[in-house]
């Protein structure tokens, strides 16, 4: 239950946001003219990209483990998201390309009326769409989903800068219409670079919680009354497997020795909500 209603909330998302970018692209080839209304639109599509990103992660993150992958689906996830970050920087460089050929040949905005109702509503459906996604991420405390609301509320800002740069470019300021995408623009890199920097550290392991491996150690120590030489942390995806090395007596008997050990590795999966927990005895 928990899941289908996050994958339902992430998948009204895509389309949300798929059928507003759309629709800002063709009112702006067509009609309107505007380059900060057609960076939008590529705005909203990077933005449903993303979305299908975390509604795939939610959709694979659960799949039974195989024989190819030991250690389950979870890091598809960031990989997914290290492409779409990839494809999100190629939008933000077409549309500062595009910005830039608007500088040296400027042209007003077609249809200033319809251009700003685009953006104005473009902007409020993507608000509203963003705090029911956030709405099912607290409910169900899902780090991705909670990504994806965040991003949606990005996108609904953009929106109503683009408006404020068209109504500047109305009133009599012309090259306002394209510092207006180049500010969409840059909301485009910070959510790439964002979204590679996250992933990409997921991929290669990284991690850097040293607060949640003191609690750690320390919850081992105090309830199993064992020496704890160190913990390492692999993360997958929005979960994480614990490797937990420990000194035990060399004169314990092997039943002792595995009742700690058992006890040890159903602790930190219970306690830590950790994927999985390796327990790894020294003998002093």
């Amino acid at each position: 239950m928990v899941f289908e209603e996050a994958r339902k909330a992430a998948w009204v998302s895509i389309w949300t946001l798929f059928g507003i970018g759309v629709a800002e692209i063709l009112i702006s080839v067509v009609v309107a003219g505007s380059l900060t209304l057609f960076a939008d639109g590529l705005d909203s599509l990077a933005d449903a990209l993303v979305s299908f990103v975390v509604w795939f992660g939610i959709r694979m993150i659960h799949r039974p483990k195989s024989k190819f992958f030991h250690f389950g689906y979870a890091k598809i996830e960031s990989l997914a998201a290290f492409i779409a970050a990839v494809v999100i920087l190629f939008l933000g460089g077409l549309i500062v390309y595009n910005a830039y050929l608007h500088f040296l040949h400027p042209e007003p905005v077609g249809n200033y009326p319809v251009t700003m109702v685009a953006l104005a509503g473009a902007g409020a459906v993507s608000l509203h769409r963003a705090y029911k996604v956030r709405a099912v991420a607290k409910k169900y405390d899902l780090i991705s989903l909670n990504l994806d609301a965040k991003n949606s509320i990005k996108d609904g800002t953009a929106s109503f800068v683009g408006l404020a740069s068209v109504i500047a470019a109305f009133f009599g300021v012309p090259y306002m219409d394209g510092i207006g995408s180049i500010m969409i623009a840059g909301y485009i890199f910070y959510m790439a670079s964002t979204a590679l920097k996250e992933s990409a550290l997921v991929l290669v392991d990284a991690v850097k919680n040293p607060e949640l491996q003191d609690r750690m150690l320390k919850y081992i120590e105090f309830n199993f009354k064992v020496k704890v030489e160190k913990i390492l942390l692999r993360p997958a995806g929005i979960d994480f497997f614990a490797q937990v090395h420990i000194e035990l007596d060399k004169s314990m008997s092997l039943e002792q020795a595995n009742v700690i050990l058992t006890g040890i590795r159903s602790s930190i999966i219970k306690e830590f909500e950790t994927e999985d927990a390796i327990v790894i005895p020294k003998p002093v």
